[in-house]
């Protein structure tokens, strides 16, 4: 996988956020954590995306669309960090080469087979998966809210990736870490600690508020909560303006040709003073003089981050530097990120 160099220099953490990020991802501080440190909604999001449990999906199946999901998006860390962490749970490198050159070669029931298939079309979104793909997953016995969270893990996996890649975050040392001798000695016990259970459900969101329909399809899966917060505090951070973000969710909606999310951004953006008329060249064109400075270097770069090369996104992400301050990088590139989730996810909203 192409990598380029990561220019964001580490920064102190927000007060107790060093130890929430730990909480979340079983006691330490990845790399990526101080390198955001600017936006802190954009480190909490990431946590949450990378250490949300499943009530109805197996725990195991996580790590497995983690792997395909960071290789169909070529993030050289989330993929380095995947493997390592597959290696400590007991699966070799034959095994997991397979997984990753066709899932129907893999050592795993069909159920799963299915599963994994299903994640890399959300993943990919070329063209975007149909509910009779959906049918097929519960065809194959998973039930409704498995295939929901099945969707979710999915989706919600290409927010790190975007992430990392964008920023072209240095792998971790655990990778090279998890190869010498002594992992080898340690591996059972730091499996049955990763391995973990599945987590209860919990209280639904309302279906009030940005999102709320798509949200609302997840149910009581504890990743409903999560996006819920993560998209409350992503509207709700001052470092760009609102009208900006809801620009983003609206080209990336189009792109995923995800009518929900641009008819809901459409809404809110001409109750900001946008006519209809002019989003709609704004959107067909990707610039006009209805943009602001930023909001033009905004828009072209929401749509890079829907399929791209990993080197391309990179360079696009540096070049954002050159119009806006780091924090403002940090947060477009967060907000591009999330679009991307809800956007893919609301293929449980498509009906037949």
């Amino acid at each position: 996988m192409e990598w380029g160099d990561c220019w964001l220099a580490p920064a102190p953490l927000q007060e107790g956020l060093a130890a929430e990020v730990r909480r979340g991802i079983g006691g330490i501080l990845p790399g990526w954590a101080p390198r955001l440190a600017a936006v802190p909604w954009v480190v909490r999001a990431n946590t949450r995306f990378v250490a949300v449990r499943f009530a109805y999906m197996p725990p195991a199946l996580s790590s497995w669309i983690n792997l395909v999901v960071s290789q169909d998006n070529s993030c050289r860390y989330c993929y380095g960090v995947t493997r390592a962490l597959l290696k400590v749970l007991g699966y070799g490198d034959a095994q997991i080469d397979r997984i990753e050159r066709d899932v129907h070669l893999a050592d795993m029931a069909r159920a799963e087979q299915a599963a994994l298939e299903f994640a890399r079309k959300v993943s990919h979104a070329n063209p975007r998966p149909t509910p009779g793909e959906r049918e097929r997953l519960a065809q194959a016995g998973w039930a409704p809210a498995a295939i929901a969270e099945i969707a979710y893990a999915a989706a919600s996996a290409g927010f790190p990736n975007r992430i990392a890649t964008a920023f072209a975050i240095p792998p971790e040392p655990f990778e090279r870490w998890a190869e010498r001798p002594l992992a080898r000695l340690v591996r059972p016990l730091l499996a049955r600690r990763l391995r973990g259970r599945p987590a209860a459900p919990l209280i639904a969101p309302p279906p009030a508020g940005p999102c709320g329909d798509v949200i609302s399809a997840l149910g009581d899966s504890p990743g409903a909560q999560a996006l819920r917060a993560t998209i409350d505090e992503a509207l709700a951070s001052p470092v760009l303006p609102r009208r900006s973000k809801v620009l983003m969710l609206a080209v990336v909606g189009r792109a995923l040709d995800c009518p929900r999310s641009e008819a809901e951004a459409r809404a809110e953006l001409g109750a900001l003073g946008i006519e209809p008329a002019a989003l709609e060249r704004v959107l067909a064109n990707l610039g006009g003089p209805e943009l602001d400075r930023r909001e033009a270097a905004l828009v072209p770069f929401a749509r890079e981050t829907v399929r791209y090369q990993a080197s391309a996104l990179q360079r696009r992400t540096r070049a954002l530097a050159d119009v806006l301050s780091v924090a403002e990088v940090i947060e477009a590139v967060g907000i591009a990120a999330l679009a991307n989730v809800v956007a893919r996810l609301s293929i449980l909203l498509d009906r037949c």
